[in-house]
């Protein structure tokens, strides 16, 4: 990393200049930093003693404003906008900070950069004067020397180059130092207690043999992939029943990634007990990182269909600022891993509410249950039970985390640099379509929304992959790829189909609207000379008052079927086949039931025909035959 030792002048020189940033620490540094010498900044300075305005006045003193602060670059982002001041100090304790502060927050009394330099340790004096004193010095700082400012964390090009950037540290080559500058400061969660090696050695080892575990701890990995490779986002959910080991799962995903030295690994981890609003934010501060959320049931069942498509979608909602313009809106980039007690459609149910495929596709159930009798688990290693491998785990989790993914980024970044991104980029991609590939090997017919499935497991196999082959795992080559194939085909096989799912929703809702209200909102359709099929008594004459149809969604027939035995076929009204296909795409869905030789097609090739039941000379009805009722297809039990 070089200064530079003047400004750059235009916005072009500034995208040109901002071409940079090795490795560098923002944070955390114990050790005391030898004592500096006087610090002038016009009429301010700064001494060991504190920051000081002079008063150019022999009978005044100077005016004390607070411990020492060093001013070390000014930034600005690469559209030469959003400029700030980068900051430096010793806190009590000896521990060095080093922040970034837009100046746009000094156009007040300079209250919010007070409130966040005192809560990093600074001493500041309370009076008026000093209060002034210190606007004054914020607002007058001028350096040569430079730094490119970040909103979020995760991947940004530089001058061209991708840099990774995390609260504490930047990954990438440039020629400048990248920092974070946000509205307001958030706990650093990318903490690291611990080695590679001890993590590979205490957990990853553990993993070994255990298909949820490796997809968790795979998934951890790949989610900074998903720029490289130009994929969009989307997310699993473990589901299962309390105890089974969900949050086990959860915990070792997390300990790749980061925590905190109160609550370890669990320090990363949301929860999903959140608005969808709140949850935007939770997206940015894990972009292009892999988000962990606890306990899906603990979401608005109302919210849990949208929330699906945010998150995977990488966008948060259009707001208005204060003006009643248009408030940049929020973005990411990110793969999430949740578990949960129930599962989209489960949740989706309760609030009365249809499972797209389109929210099924991003966000994919995977059974926690691994099948092997122990739960989430299949090998138990030395342990004696499920319960006493997740205590082990959750203990160890709780003391080691954050360094498998720094070190992960570090390969990352030094293969980018190495060979450049172009070539990254098609390696990675082959490796993902490979997989995928030979995920589908038995099933070449599979849809669109299976293959793209199948795509996201192969990107979190890649990661596993990657951070085998950098020593950051401990596992075998193939064992990312083999037991990540095991979760695979849980999902396929819950899911019965590799076909379209909207196509198993049209015959299943339909099915099922039938089934619930055959008697009451079908009027009964008896032809004159058409009892000879021995109808139940209560079908001779007209119906009772206390059985008359109410909301007519149509009526059922008595007739002789195609297999020669008497039954019932259906005709639905126009409203009553919208009613039943309800939040699927209309046409779709009856082309569908129509190949599946449920929906009889008219005389004029259309999906209804003209009939005349009792008391109706001519009405378009759809004709829908009874054997619908013994279709299985889109069943979940």
């Amino acid at each position: 990393m070089t200064k530079q030792e003047h400004a750059p002048r235009g916005r072009k020189a500034v995208k040109d200049a901002i071409d940079g940033a090795n490795v560098v620490a923002m944070s955390g540094k114990v050790a005391r930093r030898k004592p500096k010498t006087e610090s002038k900044c016009g009429r301010f300075y700064a001494t060991d003693d504190g920051l000081f305005r002079r008063s150019f006045d022999e009978k005044k003193q100077d005016i004390f404003i607070g411990s020492r602060i060093d001013v070390v670059a000014e930034t600005r982002d690469g559209e030469s906008g959003n400029w700030g001041v980068l900051l430096e100090w010793i806190d009590r304790d000896g521990i060095d900070h080093v922040e970034s502060f837009a100046r746009e927050a000094a156009t007040g009394d300079c209250a919010a950069i007070r409130s966040r330099l005192a809560h990093g340790g600074v001493r500041l004096e309370p009076s008026a004067a000093a209060k002034n004193a210190f606007a004054e010095w914020f607002a007058s700082i001028t350096s040569p020397d430079r730094a490119r400012c970040v909103e979020r964390i995760g991947w940004h090009e530089v001058g061209m180059r991708p840099v990774f950037a995390l609260p504490a540290v930047t990954y990438g080559e440039t020629r400048e130092r990248v920092v974070l500058q946000r509205e307001s400061p958030e706990p650093d969660l990318f903490g690291v207690a611990g080695t590679v090696a001890d993590w590979r050695e205490s957990i990853g080892l553990m993993c070994r043999g255990n298909s949820r575990l490796i997809m968790a701890a795979s998934a951890a990995f790949s989610g900074s992939l998903l720029y490289l490779i130009g994929e969009d986002g989307g997310g699993f959910n473990l589901v299962g029943a309390s105890r089974v080991g969900k949050s086990t799962a959860l915990h070792v995903a997390a300990s790749v990634i980061g925590g905190t030295s109160a609550l370890g690994a669990g320090g990363y981890i949301k929860s999903w007990r959140a608005t969808g609003n709140a949850l935007e934010s939770v997206a940015q501060g894990s972009c292009d990182a892999t988000l962990a959320l606890d306990e899906l049931g603990s979401l608005d069942p109302r919210e849990v269909g949208d929330v699906a498509y945010m998150l995977a979608n990488g966008s948060g909602k259009a707001r208005a600022n204060r003006t009643g313009g248009s408030r940049a809106i929020a973005r990411w980039r990110l793969l999430f891993l949740s578990t949960g007690e129930k599962g989209l459609a489960d949740l989706n149910a309760e609030a009365g509410r249809a499972t797209k495929a389109g929210q099924e596709a991003r966000f994919v159930d995977v059974p926690a249950d691994a099948g092997a009798g122990y739960g989430l688990f299949e090998n138990l290693h030395h342990e004696d039970a499920p319960g006493d491998l997740a205590e082990s785990l959750r203990e160890k989790t709780g003391k080691i985390y954050g360094a498998p993914f720094q070190a992960f980024l570090r390969h990352l970044t030094d293969w980018i640099i190495r060979d450049g991104l172009p070539a990254v980029r098609e390696m990675l991609r082959a490796r993902v379509a490979g997989v995928s590939a030979d995920y589908l090997a038995n099933w070449t017919d599979a849809s669109g929304q299976v293959r793209s499935v199948a795509r996201r497991f192969a990107i979190v196999v890649v990661g596993g992959e990657l951070a085998t082959e950098w020593g950051i795992t401990g596992w075998d080559a193939d064992t990312a790829r083999e037991l990540v194939r095991l979760c695979f085909q849980s999902w396929l096989s819950q899911r019965g189909t590799v076909g379209r799912r909207e196509d198993e929703q049209a015959v299943a809702q339909l099915r099922d609207f039938l089934a619930r209200h055959s008697e009451a909102r079908f009027e009964r359709w008896i032809d004159p000379g058409a009892l000879e099929g021995d109808p139940p008594d209560d079908m001779v004459g007209p119906p009772s008052e206390r059985f008359r149809t109410q909301n007519r969604a149509g009526w059922k027939r008595w007739c002789k079927l195609g297999d020669g035995v008497w039954g019932w076929a259906f005709y639905l009204t126009s409203p009553g086949m919208k009613e039943a296909l309800l939040g699927l795409n209309q046409v779709d869905a009856k082309r569908v039931l129509q190949e599946r030789d449920f929906l009889v097609a008219g005389r004029d090739g259309k999906f209804s025909g003209l009939h005349s039941p009792p008391g109706i000379k001519s009405v378009r009805l759809y004709e829908v035959r009874s054997s619908i009722l013994g279709e299985s297809a889109g069943d979940s039990d």
